[in-house]
Formats: C-alpha cells, sequence, structure tokens
C-alpha cells in the first residue's frame, strides 16, 4: 500500500520484494522534498520551496516579514489548538486529583518576535520628540507594555492595560 496506490492480493497469491536496486529510497527521497516544498508553498514561503537555488536569492526584511505573516497565522492557529490540547489535559489531571487550583495555558502567540530592546528604543525616542499629548503617550505606554507582557495572561494584560488608561 502506498500513498497513491494499494496491491490486492488473492488468499493464495504470494508477494516478494520488488525494487532489488534500491531506486524506492531515491522516489521516496524525491517524494519527501516535494512534500517540503509544497509545504512551505502553502506557508507562503516562496524562497524555501524553490528548493538550494532559490534560497541563494537575497530577499529584503520587508519581504521577509510579508512572507512570513501567513506562516505566523498558521503557527498560531496551530499554537491554539495545543493551547486547548494542554488545557484540556491539564483539568482532566486536575478533576482526577480533585484539586482546587486554577489552570492557564499561555504562550506561543508570537514566533520569531523582535528583539525588546528595538522595541523599548523606538518609545523611548518618541517619548523624547516631547509631543504634548497625553493620548500618545498612553497609547506608547499600551504598546511597550503588551510587547513586554506578550506571554501573559490575557486577564493579566487587561489588567495593565486598565491602569494604564486610568493613570
Amino acid at each position: 500500500m502506498g500513498e497513491a496506490y494499494y496491491i490486492q492480493l488473492g488468499p493464495n497469491d504470494r508477494f516478494g520484494w520488488t525494487e532489488p536496486e534500491g531506486h524506492v529510497y531515491q522516489i521516496a527521497a524525491e517524494n519527501l522534498d516535494r512534500i517540503k516544498d509544497e509545504i512551505y508553498r502553502v506557508c507562503y514561503l516562496m524562497t524555501q520551496a524553490g528548493g538550494h537555488e532559490a534560497r541563494n536569492l537575497g530577499q529584503s526584511g520587508a519581504s521577509k516579514r510579508r512572507d512570513f505573516a501567513v506562516t505566523h497565522e498558521v503557527l498560531r492557529a496551530y499554537g491554539g489548538m495545543v493551547k486547548t490540547f494542554l488545557h484540556r489535559v491539564f483539568d482532566l489531571v486536575r478533576r482526577a486529583r480533585h484539586d482546587e487550583v486554577t489552570i492557564e495555558v499561555s504562550g506561543m502567540d508570537e514566533f520569531d518576535m523582535p528583539d525588546f530592546s528595538e522595541e523599548l528604543n523606538n518609545a523611548t525616542g518618541l517619548r523624547e520628540l516631547g509631543i504634548p499629548s497625553r493620548r500618545f503617550e498612553t497609547e506608547v505606554q499600551k504598546r511597550v507594555a503588551m510587547k513586554y507582557l506578550e506571554g501573559a495572561a490575557q486577564e493579566t494584560k487587561n489588567e495593565v492595560l486598565r491602569e494604564i488608561e486610568q493613570r
């Protein structure tokens, strides 16, 4: 049985090794390359999908970010599924043990994120401009806080946002 075929044998039929030369391994390797390239293509990572030659071509940072946008959506969706599964498992364990604890699973929301120091330097530079807007200052603070708290629970993020707004 294979990806696109099968061999049906009768009760008295015999089947032996049909590929003594080893070409089956080459065919399998080529098939894996095709599957890998298709995964990259579906995730809009065309430079990886094009094989070794395409990977050596230059690509701008903006172009790379655009290419990875869809990949990040896929990874976030996958991360959400993993978090849901983990929460269910931990909840079942909690119930089986009769524990009175609150379970929260977080993270797996951002992938290949930029260095936080870059975001902090940008915010500091914006503050030094002295823009006379309380709303602008509040929005910059909220943005930096959310970057720093990316892996935190949503409840914590909401509370921090409320505190910044009320200040």
